[in-house]
Parts: C-alpha cells; structure tokens; sequence
C-alpha cells in the first residue's frame, strides 16, 4: 500500500496531474457559477502545461539534473568489487512473448555490460523485482526485473557465473537496502553504480545513506538536437515528459530525504 500511495500521490503532483486538478476545479467553479474563477483555472492549467511542455524549459531541467554527473569513459572508472546496475530499462517476459522488452532506460544494462568487459569488476549485481507482481495485462510476471536484466545481459556477452540477481527490491530505497545485505554478506567494500544520469542524485544519495561507498556510474545521457530560438517555446510531448521525470525525481529526492532515507 504504501508504493501504491507513492504512486498515486506521484501522478498527481506531476505537471499534467497538476493542470488535471486545476481543470477539475474549474468544471467545479463552472457548477458553482463561478464562471470567471473558472476560466482563470482553465487558462492557468494550459499556460501550466505549456510551460512544462517547452523544449527550452526541459533543457533547464535536464542541465540541473545532470551536472554533477558527465559522461565518463568507462576505462577512466576505478576498479570496483561489483556494478549494481538499477532496474527500470527493460520490461520482463510474459506468457506468448519468451524475450523481455528493452525500454527507454535500457542503456543502464548496456553501460553494465560494458563496464564489465572493460574489466572495472568481476561480477554485475542486477537489482529490480518485481513491482506489483503481474504486469499491464493481469498476468502474473514471468520474470522479475532482475531476471529480465541477466537475460539481456547474457547476450550481451556477460557471463550467466558473473551475474548475481538481486530480485527483491521494488524502489530505489529498496535496492539499496537489499544491495547493502548482499554486500555485507558477500564483502563487497566498493562499487560502481549504474543508473541513467537523471535518476543518479537520488540513487546516490539512498545508497550512501545506507553505508555503501558507491562510485557513481551514469547513463543515459541524451543530448536535444539543436533547435532555433522559437522552437524551443514550441510545446512537445518529449519535453513534457523530460521535466515529469525532473519532478519525479525531485519528489521522491524530497520525500526520501524527509523519511531519513537520502
């Protein structure tokens, strides 16, 4: 219950979950004969989403994010005792289907495979469960996120010896209370985590709180094509959902530092 709640006090706290909110409650000024309140709500939730919609602003946002985090050759890393790579880039199989699926954020496995034969550690733990435990079509899950990763990893070259599943966690909170026990058990001192760039402040951040010396290992960095001036005030789907994952990420940075958690 308390991911769920997560989620859903998440979605509405998102920029379209916020213009959604102010829509209703102009419908609701509409009822209430408030017809100027209403069309001020109206107007303010478009100018709203417009402005999380700009290319411009998604650039902002990107930049602030990522900063600390350029990208790296991987040969410059130093040598590790493990990469925890965090799921989230591939989606597992299902009953008709025998592969999983690579998502948007699947270049954290890549950049796991790749750190591994470049020789900066001898084993790649993947860490993602399984988050409701079906998926989309109400089947139960075939696979947890962690065995989906080992089986993109396996063809990627990676040993299946040099791959230890850690299929527990369902957050970023949880991966790195289940990577903590397994390096404890396993006398695992450094390691390089691999995420995507965007999501790397607040995974950091959970992982040093629990006591694991973590070099960051980002992903994921995507660069917008050059575009002139006006087009970049221009309303987009991409740059809407780009800064839904800056505030995402802002909330659950803010949230998990509120719960003694970042």
């Amino acid at each position: 219950m308390p991911l769920l709640l997560d989620k859903v006090i998440g979605a509405w706290l998102s920029p379209l979950g916020i213009a959604l909110a102010l829509v209703l409650a102009g419908f609701a000024a509409v009822f209430w004969h408030r017809r100027r309140t209403a069309l001020a709500l109206i107007g303010f939730a478009v100018a709203w989403v417009w402005f999380w919609s700009m290319p411009a602003v998604s650039s902002a946002t990107a930049q602030w994010l990522t900063a600390p985090y350029p990208p790296q050759r991987v040969e410059t890393l130093p040598v590790a005792d493990a990469i925890v790579v965090l799921g989230g880039g591939v989606t597992p199989t299902r009953a008709g289907f025998p592969y999983p699926n690579l998502g948007g954020a699947s270049d954290r496995i890549w950049h796991a495979a790749r750190l591994y034969h470049a020789g900066r550690a001898p084993v790649i733990v993947a860490s993602a469960g399984s988050v409701w435990g079906e998926d989309v079509w109400g089947e139960p899950d075939r696979q947890t996120g962690a065995e989906a990763m080992r089986t993109v990893l396996v063809a990627w070259g990676v040993p299946h010896s040099a791959i230890i599943v850690e299929q527990n966690s369902r957050s970023t909170r949880e991966n790195a209370v289940e990577t903590a026990r397994l390096a404890a058990r396993r006398g695992f001192e450094r390691l390089l985590l691999v995420t995507s760039v965007w999501h790397m402040r607040r995974a950091e951040a959970v992982f040093r709180r629990v006591g694991l010396p973590v070099v960051p290992a980002a992903c994921d960095h995507g660069g917008a094509a050059a575009s002139p001036g006006l087009v970049l005030l221009l309303p987009t789907a991409a740059a809407l959902g780009a800064n839904s994952r800056f505030w995402r990420e802002q909330l659950g940075l803010w949230a998990y530092r509120l719960r003694g958690w970042a």
